[in-house]
């Protein structure tokens, strides 16, 4: 039985949602605490990977994954494209580009939707060397 597509925004945004609450209760601890901001931060961050990961059964770099790309992607003007024609991993290496420098790579996997994240990768690679 084929395990179903996981909506990536849906997840990012809760995950969001629910790391910035770990955390601010972290830090809000330590501030009443009189503790290191800092290390409050940072244990805030590691309960929430075990929260993910308790809760909605993801590893650490898949929820550091989704998060990232619901940063990314969240305001895109490319956002609706993208959610319809891109899985996570294909995702996560389109993230660290431009919506400019997408444009090309969202009409390819339009005309192409079998286009595999190796296949944008050489897409991404022939852009950056023309």
């Amino acid at each position: 039985m084929l395990k179903p597509k996981a909506n990536v925004f849906k997840a990012g945004e809760a995950l969001l949602v629910a790391k910035k609450e770990v955390v601010n209760w972290c830090v809000e601890k330590a501030k009443c605490g009189g503790s290191s901001l800092a290390a409050a931060e940072k244990k805030g961050q590691g309960s929430f990977l075990d929260f993910a990961k308790l809760n909605y059964g993801l590893s650490e770099a898949t929820t550091a994954q989704y998060v990232r790309i619901y940063e990314r992607f969240a305001n895109s003007r490319h956002r609706a494209e993208k959610k319809a024609l891109f899985n996570a991993g294909e995702l996560a290496v389109l993230a660290v580009y431009s919506d400019d420098e997408l444009t090309e790579i969202v009409s390819a996997k339009a005309a192409n939707p079998r286009l595999t994240r190796d296949g944008i990768r050489q897409l991404l690679k022939s852009r950056q060397a023309a």
